[in-house]
């Protein structure tokens, strides 16, 4: 056979794969993850899409065996994006779950860069949750997702602590956390890659990383206020049970 052996394809892929990564390879249109990424987590985004390109030279040289071989659309997903999905596949909520998968599916095709998608994925379910499902339900879901997530550090305080990893995973550049008073915490985020949509901030990675680090008494982004270029105030508060873990309404800046 002209080319590498399968073998020799699957064994690259397997030296970008680490034990506790936290980036995975699934198929864009079928959210399935088949072989040969099935069982691998990789240690950051470059990685991860590394692996998308072996694991598509991987399907090809399968299809040399047997044409039938089925056809996936490989993209990175974050871990938390995962989760929530494997969260919201086990609840009885049939109808968001395809809601999700059909919005998602129609921004795969209008997205030609995938490493964006894992994006798209949480934006997506941040708006499908919130209109769909009342506070208590979508609570509920991200409980449930941080089943799939392995445990949190606990050196550093939940707040922190969550808004560290967010930046590790480039989802934020940086933060300051700028003061606390009854029951709220004002937190100003740099670098945040979810913009608002229908006049919310999605919210969830924050909401599920808290969540990991503080199931109990959780924090909860009560109102967003932009504030510059990705950059947001955000009002904090582990009170208000009415406020939406998945995303929290945009004020208009002074």
């Amino acid at each position: 056979m002209v080319g590498r052996t399968l073998r020799e394809i699957r064994g690259e892929l397997e030296s970008l794969a680490v034990a506790d990564g936290r980036y995975y390879v699934r198929c864009g249109r079928t959210g399935e993850r088949p072989v040969p990424v099935d069982e691998l987590w990789f240690p950051d985004r470059s990685a991860a899409v590394e692996a998308v390109r072996v694991a598509h030279a991987y399907r090809a040289t399968l299809r040399r065996y047997d044409p039938r071989a089925p056809w996936y659309d490989f993209v990175v997903c974050h871990d938390v994006a995962g989760a929530v999905f494997e969260g919201l596949s086990e609840s009885d909520h049939d109808g968001v779950e395809r809601s999700v998968m059909d919005t998602y599916l129609e921004a795969a095709e209008a997205t030609p860069d995938r490493d964006r998608l894992c994006l798209a994925l949480l934006r997506t379910m941040a708006v499908e949750l919130r209109g769909r499902l009342p506070v208590e339900s979508q609570a509920a879901v991200l409980d449930a997702a941080t089943v799939h997530l392995p445990a949190a550090e606990t050196s550093a305080s939940p707040l922190s602590g969550a808004l560290d990893h967010l930046r590790s995973v480039s989802l934020l550049d940086g933060y300051t956390v700028l003061g606390r008073a009854e029951g709220t915490t004002t937190v100003r985020l740099s670098g945040y890659e979810l913009d608002q949509v229908e006049g919310s901030l999605p919210t969830l990675p924050v909401s599920v990383e808290l969540l990991r680090r503080s199931p109990d008494r959780a924090l909860v982004v009560r109102r967003a206020e932009r504030v510059g270029r990705n950059a947001w105030l955000v009002t904090l508060t582990s009170t208000d049970l009415a406020a939406s873990p998945v995303s929290a309404p945009v004020r208009a800046g002074h």
